[in-house]
């Protein structure tokens, strides 16, 4: 983009950017933010590449372009500071620039080719077959993060099924404890029911805990044959797809 291509930004919903921004924020430090006709898209990892989010925000626009964030958490506070329902954002070569109701500033932006994106097929994501999915809402996700504070030894947590029951299936169960290591204290709790059984799998109870400060309910999706599970949620128009990969026992 040249300095001379300058292109505007219409957000119905500043809240709704600030929430999507923040969401990359608790797993990046940076972002790389594609722009295009029906919405904005990233893809970023945690730092040990075992959690990556792939998150969307559908917001139309006349352009396309490739935001390099640096400090995401830097631009979600300068955006706090707007209190009108609507916005204009200014997309300049190296910035993003606003002026309106008292309040202006400009943050700028790497330049292309300074940050990188996960080497993740999102599309080979999609496509794969999951043996098994349920849901998590907030209230179930809070109750295991009390658990943890008992089983603060360990920082695993496994799925697995127990107790097959007529008419309403396998009990789901999440466990919170480390079986490589003897005499570790454990969290086990009930979160529901499914239809199919599920030897366990572990991941790295740190992913789960950047879950907590997301309202609402996640789909779970686990393939076993990868080793993959997949936290989904959409909320008006913000989609995210947690992708963590499992632990070995």
């Amino acid at each position: 983009m040249s300095d001379q291509n300058v292109n505007q930004l219409k957000l119905k919903s500043p809240t709704d950017f600030v929430a999507y921004l923040d969401s990359l924020s608790k797993i990046s430090e940076s972002s790389i933010v594609t722009v295009d006709r029906e919405k904005m898209s990233s893809l970023v990892a945690s730092t040990d590449n075992t959690l990556i989010l792939c998150a969307e925000y559908k917001v139309p626009s006349s352009f396309y372009s490739t935001l390099n964030i640096p400090d995401v958490k830097k631009l979600t506070r300068v955006l706090d500071t707007i209190s009108d329902e609507e916005i204009d954002l200014i997309i300049n070569s190296n910035n993003i620039a606003y002026k309106g109701n008292g309040v202006k500033f400009k943050y700028h932006l790497f330049d292309d080719g300074f940050l990188t994106k996960p080497g993740l097929n999102i599309e080979k994501i999609n496509a794969f077959q999951y043996d098994m999915s349920f849901k998590v809402d907030k209230n179930i996700l809070n109750q295991i993060f009390k658990g943890s504070v008992f089983a603060s030894e360990t920082n695993k947590v496994y799925f697995y099924t127990q107790e097959k029951r007529v008419g309403d299936g396998y009990r789901l169960m999440a466990e919170l404890t480390d079986r490589s290591r003897h005499n570790t204290d454990n969290f086990t709790m009930c979160i529901g029911h499914v239809q199919d059984e599920l030897a366990a799998i572990p991941i790295n109870f740190d992913n789960v805990r950047l879950l907590n400060n997301i309202s609402g309910e996640f789909t779970v999706s686990i393939n076993k044959e990868y080793g993959v599970v997949v936290f989904d949620q959409e909320a008006g128009d913000i989609k995210l797809k947690y992708i963590v990969s499992s632990l070995t026992q």
